[in-house]
């Protein structure tokens, strides 16, 4: 947990603005740049039906040396990745795991570093980032040959913040600012 937490720290150092203080890609001249995207999109709303995406920032492993709910490693694929630009990006409606609750990137990073003990400790978080760090989408059972596998798929605001460093990691643009 600690390292999730430690990487959202990082995150908000190179994207958040504040009137206080300027995210680096402010400094770089650089916020129009664009930023690989592998989260699942939200359907839109439509009358009488509201839509619930429980694993938009992860990848469900089933190999019996490697399972459970893991960060989507996904490597950058030129033509073929989908990418947003970075203010788009950042604000992009990334997890709904219920009715009354949806978290952005921004809102996921800035809640685990600003609240959860990143750069601070509150002693009551972001009601959203909360619900999604509580959040136990279930148990997942694997059955090979004789021997059966269990585990429970928690901790997903954890994956999450896994996955958005990966897809700062791999995002050509900004690789290029740093070449």
């Amino acid at each position: 947990m600690d390292e999730a937490i430690r990487i959202a720290t990082c995150i908000r150092v190179l994207l958040h603005d504040t009137k206080s203080s300027t995210s680096l890609l402010t400094h770089l001249n650089a916020k129009s740049i664009k930023l690989f995207c592998t989260d699942l999109d939200i359907p839109e709303e439509e009358e009488g039906h509201q839509y619930i995406v429980p694993f938009s920032m992860g990848v469900i492993s089933c190999c019996k040396d490697d399972f459970g709910y893991k960060p989507n490693l996904e490597d950058y694929t030129p033509g073929v990745s989908r990418v947003l630009p970075a203010v788009e990006w950042w604000d992009k409606v990334i997890w709904k795991p219920s009715f009354n609750c949806q978290l952005s990137r921004k809102t996921l990073i800035l809640s685990a570093a600003n609240q959860d003990g990143g750069a601070h400790v509150d002693s009551h978080l972001n009601i959203n980032y909360e619900q999604l760090s509580r959040y136990q989408a279930g148990t997942m059972t694997l059955k090979i040959g004789n021997k059966t596998h269990t585990v429970d798929v928690v901790n997903m605001h954890l994956v999450s913040i896994r996955t958005i460093a990966n897809e700062i990691l791999k995002s050509p643009e900004l690789i290029q600012l740093i070449s």
